[in-house]
């Protein structure tokens, strides 16, 4: 069995220079495919024109032994809130990929990644975070979370709107796959959903609402992610700062979350994600119901110390879908790093030049990791796809 891939220097340097389509490391293979969203028309009409939001390209990782006519199935890995790159889970899909001889893709959540408008830069975003940290009892803003805090407190019903928007996306990405429309896979290839924290969240509504019966058949691991509302904690200088998380939280609690603007053709679309979502956040009798017929499909990775996703919750929100507990880092940075993160982003401070050299370095596996990484790409792997023999 090929050995799991804990600094993909190669590869990381080949994705963050963009350069030539597909590129590889000599074992993992890159390419970039383009997608053009179909559904725009569900956002706030200040969101709709943003371009990059509309069409843009996400990541795939493939075996380079990988045979021509592609593979049979597929795993689909979907991101956490505020995700600006793909870095940290590159070890990830490299490891999946060499081991289970299939191609990863990494998409992309609305506006984020390379979804992104000019206004995701550093200088744009410092600028944000310098000013919202001096709102009256804002804390943990910084250059990491200046914009979506900004965005998310103007109008938190754009978490919503843009999580709609990427679940019709996924979708398509799936109907994409099953059609035999993408580069790796064979028509009718099965899709299998890693899903981390936000994206956990998406993974799951995929699975409940099952649209169209398309993943009935699909399986999903949920790491660091499925809580309800009361042991979801997003303040944090790399996801959102705290009056962002209040304002978010408090309409996340209300649920009433289709804003009357969406018209009725999105909303028969949108209802079914819509009300699985509330489901989840309240732990709702629905969910209860549909755990007891789906739990066996779900895999439920937690992290005891995690302090953003409770571990606790999720394990009972999600029961009784089977739950594998691992000792990790912070929610941020799983494999990399057990240091609390600031409250505060000071450049002087020791901890915070120690928060900006653990951004750096995330697309490595630390050390102290290694061993807490394997088991997960070992039973993550064997979860989604039980009986897929190893590669020799």
């Amino acid at each position: 069995m090929p050995g799991n891939v804990y600094e993909p220097d190669t590869l990381n340097r080949l994705y963050r220079t963009g350069g030539g389509d597909p590129v590889d490391d000599g074992r993992c293979r890159l390419r970039r495919p383009r997608f053009d969203s179909r559904w725009t028309g569900l956002l706030l009409p200040e969101d709709r024109g943003i371009v990059e939001n509309r069409g843009f390209n996400y990541l795939m990782v493939e075996p380079v032994d990988l045979p021509a006519e592609g593979a049979d199935e597929v795993l689909v890995i979907l991101h956490g809130l505020n995700e600006g790159s793909y870095g940290r889970m590159l070890p990830w899909a490299c490891s999946f990929a060499l081991r289970l001889h299939i191609p990863v893709i990494l998409f992309p959540l609305s506006f984020h990644v390379g979804r992104r408008s000019d206004r995701w830069r550093t200088p744009e975003q410092t600028r944000i975070a310098a000013q919202r940290a001096a709102m009256a009892g804002n804390g943990r803003s910084s250059p990491f979370n200046g914009r979506i805090s900004e965005r998310l407190s103007q109008a938190p019903e754009r978490y919503m709107l843009g999580g709609l928007q990427s679940y019709l996306d996924a979708v398509d990405l799936a109907d994409r796959i099953d059609a035999g429309g993408h580069d790796g896979c064979r028509t009718g290839a099965g899709v299998r959903f890693l899903g981390y924290s936000a994206g956990g969240y998406l993974a799951l509504v995929l699975l409940l609402a099952d649209p169209g019966g398309r993943f009935s058949e699909s399986r999903a691991a949920l790491f660091a992610s499925g809580a309800p509302l009361n042991g979801i904690r997003p303040e944090s200088l790399f996801i959102m700062d705290d009056a962002a998380a209040q304002r978010l939280s408090a309409y996340l609690g209300e649920r009433s979350f289709l804003p009357g603007a969406v018209d009725d053709h999105h909303r028969q679309l949108t209802e079914p994600p819509t009300r699985w979502l509330a489901e989840v956040l309240v732990h709702g009798d629905g969910l209860v119901e549909r755990m007891e017929a789906m739990g066996d499909r779900l895999l439920v990775v937690l992290n005891p110390a995690d302090r953003v996703i409770s571990a606790e919750r999720a394990a009972w929100n999600l029961r009784p879908a089977p739950v594998l507990r691992l000792d990790l880092g912070v929610h941020e940075f799983p494999f990399t790093t057990e240091d609390p993160l600031p409250g505060v982003y000071n450049r002087r401070a020791p901890e915070t030049r120690t928060l900006i050299r653990n951004v750096r370095n995330a697309h490595r596996i630390g050390p102290d990791y290694k061993a807490a990484f394997d088991r997960f790409i070992h039973e993550v792997s064997n979860f989604l796809f039980p009986g897929r023999p190893n590669p020799a």
